[in-house]
């Protein structure tokens, strides 16, 4: 009985030991949180590294366990996210519905060491942090300013409005130093600034709100624009117009009819001279002009005698000055000219 007794005990020994050995403990992960923004969850922890595991390779597992499905089924039923990761952190985006409760345990391994359990909860309707919008877009428009607001997005492009219920916190203020900044609350994508200085710089930041969990985003990059006037032309920039509209008018009417004057002008001195020459020049050049499209052929035996005589084109003003007697015209010699043509 002894012998059995004291068998039992070193059998029990050594099965203490092998379960020691294969159950030794690491220590657990430090700093276990999830960082949650809008529909993205990140597992993240710390791990101290002793100088007895410099030499060692450590990996981590991260198991999560819906509550709902806890509850009812009465039973674990643990789901890996990440299984035997060097890194100290874990993407379960994927694993968490946005409305569900889940439970959250993770623990390192080496070898045949694993450390304890590290356990959270987890809610990313309660503990995920709501996203500032994605993008803002402000424009002038009447001494007015329309801010274009896009939603802060989840995964697969789908808008966080579908999800839960928020609105728009939008700062605005003047781009002067001291400048105290308003505040306006807005559930629509788009939002008007009114009773603005007009010509004047405006900056504008929008934060998202969720009232049901008290959430808050970040606020969005501030964006500036200047305001125009309220869309009415002053009197002054009428006038203005009116007036550089008259004279490129006037200028224009005046430089078209430079133009027509000059082109009568040319063709009028081109092709009707203002001079008139002597009766007896005219004659002799229309004595000469051919009658027909080609000139008269004469024959060889007859001859066409062409006399030309001297002619003096003398101006009134010089007849009167240095008057010709008329005997002195008569003493002129008479040239003759003779042109004996042929075929």
């Amino acid at each position: 009985m002894a012998f059995v007794i004291r068998t039992s005990a070193l059998l029990l020994v050594v099965i203490l030991i092998h379960i020691y050995t294969v159950t030794a403990k690491l220590p657990v992960p430090q700093n276990v949180k999830i960082q949650g923004v809008n529909t993205r969850y990140i597992l993240k922890w710390d791990w101290a590294w002793h100088q007895s595991q410099a030499n060692r390779s450590i990996r981590f597992t991260a198991e999560y366990l819906q509550s709902n499905k806890y509850e009812m089924k009465g039973k674990k039923e643990w789901q890996r996210a990440c299984y035997n990761i060097p890194g100290i952190q874990c993407d379960i985006s994927e694993k968490i519905d946005y409305n569900g409760m889940y439970n959250l345990r993770l623990r390192a391994k080496s070898g045949r060491e694993t450390s304890p359990w590290v356990n959270r909860k987890f809610c990313a309707e309660e503990d995920a942090d709501l996203g500032p919008p994605s993008k803002i877009n402000v424009t002038s428009k009447k001494g007015k300013l329309e801010i274009n607001i896009a939603d802060p997005m989840a995964s697969e492009n789908k808008s966080m409005r579908d999800i839960q219920e928020m609105y728009f916190l939008i700062v605005y203020w003047k781009n002067t130093p001291g400048a105290k900044s308003l505040s306006l609350n807005e559930s629509k994508n788009v939002a008007v600034l009114k009773g603005l200085k007009p010509w004047t710089v405006y900056c504008v930041q929008v934060q998202c709100v969720e009232d049901k969990h008290e959430k808050k985003s970040l606020f969005s990059p501030v964006v500036c624009a200047q305001t125009t006037d309220d869309g009415h032309t002053p009197l002054w920039l009428i006038t203005l117009i009116f007036f550089l509209t008259l004279a490129l008018n006037f200028g224009g009417i005046l430089l078209c009819s430079f133009i027509v004057f000059q082109t009568y002008r040319v063709i009028k001195y081109t092709f009707f001279p203002f001079y008139q020459l002597p009766a007896n020049i005219q004659e002799c050049l229309n004595e000469f002009t051919p009658r027909a499209q080609y000139p008269v052929l004469l024959s060889k035996d007859k001859e066409m005698e062409l006399r030309c005589e001297k002619v003096d084109i003398v101006s009134k003003e010089t007849q009167e000055h240095c008057p010709f007697s008329e005997t002195a015209l008569e003493m002129d010699p008479v040239n003759h000219c003779q042109q004996n043509s042929g075929d």
